[in-house]
């Protein structure tokens, strides 16, 4: 089950980093966000973006043991978006047995033990 998370993880941040370069070579990401927020739905598009990444934020707080690590992670994912949810994703997978263990924050035990 790892291995198909690490495989969709990466098919997912290479669709990400192929769509980003494609809207890189179209327009500057100003001219895109001016673009996105004159449209009311570009507007909400947004508010859904910054809801899932507090939401992602939060669920690092809370699974990350390292406070340190966490807030270099969740300063990255307002930086660069859910690209750095799948990095973080994958960089989970190297030390779970389980899937169970990307998701949930470790036992008290685990703590102990790093």
């Amino acid at each position: 089950m790892l291995r198909m998370v690490i495989v969709v993880c990466g098919i997912l941040l290479g669709l990400l980093a192929a769509a980003i370069v494609v809207a890189t070579l179209h327009s500057d990401v100003i001219t895109g966000l001016q673009y996105l927020i004159a449209d009311p739905w570009g507007a909400v598009t947004l508010l859904y973006l910054g809801v899932g990444l507090l939401f992602v934020a939060a669920w690092i707080t809370v699974v990350e043991p390292h406070p340190r690590c966490a807030v270099g992670w969740i300063i990255a994912l307002f930086l660069l978006g859910n690209v750095v949810t799948l990095v973080y994703l994958l960089w989970r997978t190297r030390s779970a047995r389980q899937c169970s263990d990307l998701f949930l924050p470790p036992r008290r035990n685990d703590w102990t033990e790093s």
